[in-house]
């Protein structure tokens, strides 16, 4: 790629191959998203609804393992395996899930050895090899909570910790998202830089996103939402429709009973009747 001088503004150009690889076309709207300090990343804005959602993930930076290297590429396939059981990761059940590339890239992570294969009742399986599970995949698993034994009336829970880029440029909201379970955004940009700090997050389902009608993200924790689904959803029951009479009924932070009713909307269990009007679907 090449920075050039256009209208008195510096513009990048990007080859054939940059652009394929983006997906991106002339006039379509892309932004830059501040990954750190040193860092951006660049996306289509069309796309910051799906990164919100957890439907689009972005590949973490090279990682580097030695002489050898996993590459971004080979990191995302490796994780894609890691998300089949490992009794059910059979060369049938794998190509499901990978396309032509990502099989490709499997190929090659099997002549490096971070893929190994081996045979069980008559059926070839893949295994990640310990070394590069424990060094590329262990240190982002988010650890699994026992199951809470008090009742639904009992204490409030602590505040969820979230894995992210908490010293980056969205800390502030993040800190949000962490103290009251619930955030609402007002533009693409804050979105996209939220959702690419809170990645990893997102990805383990410890985050929930979605954007609305009114052209606002909501974004709440796993957590927060558990909590209060149930509340929302018994107030609908009873007949109440308005977001502010069932955020009362509920006893929650009004734009907090929104984002509930606006995931529960998008997931098809409720539907948006009118503005701020909800009922069971």
């Amino acid at each position: 790629m090449k920075v050039f001088k256009h209208n008195n503004k510096l513009a990048v150009y990007l080859s054939g191959e940059v652009q394929k690889a983006l997906g991106v076309d002339e006039n379509d709207e892309v932004d830059f998203f501040k990954y750190n300090d040193k860092a951006f990343l660049f996306l289509k804005k069309d796309e910051v609804s799906s990164l919100i959602s957890g439907n689009l993930s972005v590949a973490s930076p090279v990682v580097q393992k030695g002489d050898d290297y996993i590459s971004n590429e080979e990191l995302q396939v490796l994780k894609k395996l890691d998300t089949v059981r490992y009794q059910q990761r059979t060369k049938k059940k794998v190509a499901e899930i990978l396309n032509r590339e990502e099989s490709r890239l499997l190929e090659q992570l099997i002549e490096k050895k971070a893929v190994n294969t081996f045979k069980k009742d008559n059926q070839e399986l893949y295994s990640i090899s310990r070394g590069i599970y424990d060094k590329f995949l262990m240190r982002n698993k988010v650890p699994e909570k026992k199951a809470d034994s008090r009742s639904a009336t009992g204490p409030t829970p602590p505040k969820v910790q979230l894995s992210g880029h908490i010293e980056g440029p969205y800390s502030h909201f993040i800190k949000i998202l962490e103290n009251d379970g619930f955030l609402v955004l007002q533009t693409e940009a804050e979105a996209g830089g939220v959702s690419l700090a809170l990645e990893e997050s997102i990805r383990h389902g410890k985050v929930l996103g979605t954007r609305s009608f009114n052209k606002k993200f909501y974004i709440v924790t796993r957590q927060f939402f558990d909590m209060h689904n149930v509340k929302i959803i018994a107030a609908m029951r009873e007949g109440i429709e308005k977001t502010q009479e069932i955020a009362k009924k509920a006893n929650l932070p009004e734009e907090g009973a929104r984002a509930i009713l606006q995931l529960l909307a998008e997931s098809g269990d409720a539907r948006e009747k009118k503005r701020d009007s909800f009922t069971l679907a």
